[in-house]
């Protein structure tokens, strides 16, 4: 389970214009993705269990890899060249956005 204060989530709108929300974690300092995971259901559930929030719009998730020493990694895809921007990895069904 994620170390991580519910009472810390912050509401900030210096980055976002269009008034979204945004969840600080840097207070977490360097951790593994399986708790930044852990950190991130833990959010989404208390979003929807005491915000009530249940749908979201162009949700991003912006990551600063590093190795365990906090020292920045460069993300190299297996056939060469680094990337700085990926689309998610979830597959979600186009029969899902259609009353079928």
């Amino acid at each position: 389970m994620a170390k991580f204060d519910f009472g810390k989530m912050i509401m900030k709108k210096k980055h976002f214009s269009s008034g979204g929300l945004t969840i600080d974690y840097t207070e977490l300092g360097t951790i593994s993705l399986n708790e930044l995971r852990d950190a991130v259901i833990a959010d989404i559930e208390a979003l929807k269990d005491i915000y009530n929030i249940r749908f979201v719009k162009g949700p991003r998730l912006r990551l600063y890899p590093t190795n365990e020493y906090g020292d920045p990694v460069r993300l190299v895809r297996p056939a060469g060249g680094t990337i700085d921007f990926m689309d998610t990895h979830h597959y979600r069904p186009a029969c899902k956005d259609y009353d079928l």
